[in-house]
């Protein structure tokens, strides 16, 4: 056995996978969940705005959740200022470069507008949701996934990651997700509480249909097994409802109000 080979089954990624699969034999990756959602509001005669999209609207392997959400909407549009990945996204075919601060659509042009860990990116989080609100038919629906600012990493992530070296911080990041240096855009934070989000929706006269926080996928160390132990307890942690609220993601969903100053009182699923 080769030395990184044996790091890894004593140490490293493959001893990680054997304590998740024993501490934590039931865990749903965060962005699986997302997608199940997506597919109560998806229909054929659902205009859907992906606000945000990247080149891909969930994770990796997800893949065949993402087609058939694609292939099950009436009209599919994602948006993006980042033109290089907007060029590759791998299965929506109308596409505009633009800010959410100023969407090039007339208002009421979708029943759906989702952001799938885009609101932690947003430098000016009201202007933005304005912005979807605004295209959003009455009785629309805005579905949002992001970061969670009271979840342990997110705090290491504004406190720490600040004074380390960038270099270390895409290491780290590239170790843990996979994902290149181009695909890492700067974070804000601005809107990443329920209580933010809440506030916001309240600004703009949209009902809390529903709200989740969800459990990390993976642990970031899961390239020292040590670390990743220590870290598997705490997402643990996370799963039960005394420590529910400190989970990784949020995952909520706002109906844009066809009366303004209209409400409701929301299910936390």
């Amino acid at each position: 056995m080769k030395l990184g080979q044996l790091w890894s089954a004593l140490l490293g990624k493959r001893m990680t996978q054997r304590l998740l699969k024993v501490l934590l034999p039931d865990l749903v990756w965060n962005q699986e969940i997302y997608g199940a959602w997506l597919q109560r509001f998806v229909s054929k005669d659902v205009r859907w705005l992906e606000a945000g999209c990247g080149w891909r609207i969930l994770g990796e392997d997800l893949e065949k959740i993402e087609d058939a959400l694609v292939a099950g909407a009436g009209m599919v549009v994602g948006s993006d200022l980042t033109l290089n990945s907007l060029t590759q996204h791998r299965n929506i075919q109308r596409r505009a470069c633009a800010s959410l601060d100023f969407l090039p659509f007339a208002s009421g042009s979708f029943d759906l507008v989702t952001c799938n860990m885009v609101v932690e990116h947003l430098p000016n989080p009201l202007a933005s949701f304005r912005e979807m609100t605004r295209v959003l038919s009455p009785n629309g629906v805005l579905i949002l996934h992001t970061p969670n600012t009271l979840n342990y990493l997110i705090f290491l992530n504004r406190t720490v990651a600040k004074i380390l070296p960038r270099g270390f911080v895409l290491w780290v990041i590239r170790s843990s997700e996979n994902r290149p240096e181009s695909d890492v855009f700067p974070t804000f934070y601005r809107a990443n509480s329920l209580e933010k989000l809440r506030e916001i929706g309240r600004e703009l006269s949209l009902i809390e249909v529903s709200s989740r926080v969800l459990t990390a996928p993976q642990p970031v160390c899961r390239f020292f097994a040590p670390l990743a132990l220590f870290e598997l307890l705490l997402m643990r942690a996370t799963m039960s409802r005394p420590f529910r609220r400190f989970g990784a993601t949020l995952l909520v969903a706002f109906r844009k109000s066809a009366v303004a100053g209209s409400s409701a009182t929301p299910s936390r699923l």
